[in-house]
């Protein structure tokens, strides 16, 4: 006499089975690499906006963001309040400085490893393009794409090629800066 399998357990393994089909699939399991590695969620995305003097805060919206997903709510709040327009590299590092938050950057040293080593650790970092008009998080580096989150349309990711991003970057002073607190959890080996 056969067993009838019930159709809840058919549909239940269906979608366990199935939850991977949408990303990279890691080793086979069903399991999947989290795409882009720095994901944060719309809801803690800090949208670009205009300071006192009229201009926009785009440097001080993609740290927002990146405080929020390392976890500091409260200083990423503060510095909505607090700060805001165009912001240059020292400029940055001394407000930095002044809120006591540890933070890592390159600026003018062409480092991509830092770019790696970010986008690695899951910070993630804010990077300038637009010859240094812009700043925008950098959110996924791989041997192919580099995924972008820009201050100016949080609803989306933008993939590049990493080659042609990095072209952008180095001709942008090659300026990238993260806060230092901790990443998201690492995400399992490929």
């Amino acid at each position: 006499m056969r067993k009838r399998v019930p159709t809840r357990f058919i549909l239940v393994l269906l979608a366990f089975v199935c939850a991977g089909c949408a990303g990279q699939d890691h080793g086979g399991c069903g399991l999947t690499r989290e795409r882009p590695v720095v994901n944060p969620p719309a809801a803690i995305r800090q949208g670009n906006w205009y300071g006192d003097k009229d201009e926009g805060s785009c440097v001080h919206a993609t740290m927002v963001t990146l405080l929020r997903w390392q976890g500091r709510y409260g200083m990423a709040d503060h510095w909505r309040r607090t700060y805001g327009n165009a912001s240059g590299p020292e400029d940055l590092a001394a407000k930095l400085d002044k809120e006591h938050i540890r933070y890592a950057y390159t600026s003018e040293q062409r480092d991509v490893g830092f770019l790696e080593w970010a986008c690695r650790t899951r910070r993630g970092c804010g990077v300038a393009i637009q010859g240094g008009q812009h700043m925008i998080a950098l959110v996924h580096l791989d041997a192919r794409w580099a995924g972008l989150l820009d201050d100016n349309a949080t609803d989306h990711y933008i993939w590049v090629p990493r080659e042609r991003f990095i072209a952008e970057w180095l001709a942008s002073d090659s300026w990238a800066v993260t806060p230092l607190y901790a990443p998201a959890a690492p995400l399992p080996p490929s």
